[in-house]
């Protein structure tokens, strides 16, 4: 007779259900019927463990969250013998290459670009959105911890846009060279992606007095 499962793996087995369905497709709308589908438990359990949508939506970012970064953009933030603005180009460019390895992804790209899907409600589009908000919070933290690094060591101003700021105008880059790579001609843009990080990367590290 097999196992019966316990309530805590079945709230980690509809976790890693939907964690599954945003690396399928990060556009992924992550609906009661189709997460539950996808663990094998019914929506009544679902909604058990995560009554909303919401619920369901920030434990798995959470669980996504707590997820550790890879051990070379780890060294690569604290090579303190480094310049801060060669750090920070270093962990964008892991963050595009990331993003670029997944043939996957950048089909959906493809296909997104040649026919878009429909103006999507923010509740339709909120997996997405906790998602970007989590890669934008872990950018701000590089940001400032790359300043205040340089801030210790030269006496450096404050910079001229906040880490949030800096941490979005980074994300909208790395949205755009990715996107670059499903348009034709892409071999060719990609030998310009990393002067166009060293710019980015400069300007969210720029400081004033």
């Amino acid at each position: 007779m097999p196992e019966r499962p316990t309530p805590g793996s079945t709230r980690e087995r509809i976790l890693s259900a939907a964690a599954a369905m945003l690396a399928d497709d990060p556009a992924a709308t992550l609906s009661v019927r189709a997460v539950a589908q996808r663990a094998g438990v019914s929506t009544g359990s679902l909604r058990h463990f995560f009554p909303t949508q919401r619920d369901l939506i920030d434990a798995v970012v959470a669980k996504i969250a707590a997820i550790q970064p890879t051990d070379e953009l780890e060294s690569a933030l604290h090579d303190t013998a480094r310049p801060a603005v060669d750090r920070l180009v270093d962990l964008l460019r892991g963050t595009l290459r990331d993003a670029l390895a997944d043939d996957s992804a950048r089909e959906r790209l493809r296909s997104a670009l040649a026919a878009p899907r429909p103006t999507l409600t923010d509740e339709q589009a909120a997996p997405t959105l906790a998602l970007e908000r989590l890669g934008l919070r872990r950018i701000a933290g590089w940001v400032t911890t790359l300043h205040a690094e340089t801030a210790n060591e030269s006496d450096a101003g404050t910079l001229l846009v906040d880490a949030d700021a800096g941490a979005r105008f980074l994300g909208t880059v790395l949205t755009g060279l990715v996107t670059e790579q499903a348009l034709p001609g892409a071999l060719s843009r990609a030998a310009f992606h990393d002067s166009t990080l060293r710019i980015a990367a400069t300007a969210a590290l720029s400081t004033r007095e």
